[in-house]
């Protein structure tokens, strides 16, 4: 059975450090012992027009986000993944404005699974972060945590993991870090991740 993973690039910047490892986590998917059983679709937020969540509330009555924009194409793509990977850089402690607008536009999943009581998706899925950042304080990273973790709740995702790295701040800085693409090529590659998404059932 096919399994869908949803590669979303968070940086408004192309080629940047994230997507570097976003790159090196889907080589790793693709020389997964399941082979074709796994298809990767690349979501680039950097291409995509999102506009603002405008707390209108339609939501809450139908389900259904009024705004019509990329962001509908992107609903269907969030709600027949089986893996999300978010790989996003670190702006003023969070996820840079285009992921936070895609975000928040996810609030017509918060009304439905809260207020009007319907299922979101199926079953539960499985979801990793991936994010650098030019501090050299762990807990840069903190506020971006809480962020993805209740975009992957609403969605029925489980936080899986995270691969996070310090001191990466100028373009192609990732490159120079001894571990950080081989980890996540590696676990992506893995036994465990062929086995996270239960392939073949």
């Amino acid at each position: 059975m096919e399994k869908n993973i949803l590669a979303v690039y968070g940086s408004p910047r192309t080629g940047g450090n994230t997507s570097t490892l976003m790159a090196s986590f889907i080589a790793g998917v693709e020389e997964n012992p399941a082979g074709g059983s796994l298809k990767v679709h690349r979501l680039r937020i950097n291409s995509l027009d999102i506009s603002p969540c405008r707390g209108c509330r339609s939501c809450s009555l139908t389900g259904q986000c009024v705004i019509q924009d990329d962001m509908q194409k992107v609903y269907g793509l969030l709600e027949k993944a089986d893996f999300i990977a978010v790989a996003s850089p670190i702006f003023f402690t969070s996820v840079p404005a285009g992921l936070k607008a895609l975000i928040d536009r996810c609030q017509k999943y918060w009304s439905l699974k809260y207020e009007l009581r319907q299922k979101v998706v199926e079953s539960q899925r499985q979801g990793i972060f991936l994010s650098c950042a030019g501090s050299g304080s762990g807990k840069i990273f903190d506020c971006a945590r809480k962020v993805i973790r209740s975009f992957f709740d609403v969605l029925d995702i489980n936080y899986h993991s995270d691969y996070v790295y310090l001191k990466v701040d100028e373009k192609g800085d990732i490159n120079k870090h001894p571990h950080a693409l081989k980890q996540v090529y590696d676990w992506g590659r893995s036994e465990q991740f062929y086995n996270l998404l239960k392939v073949g059932e």
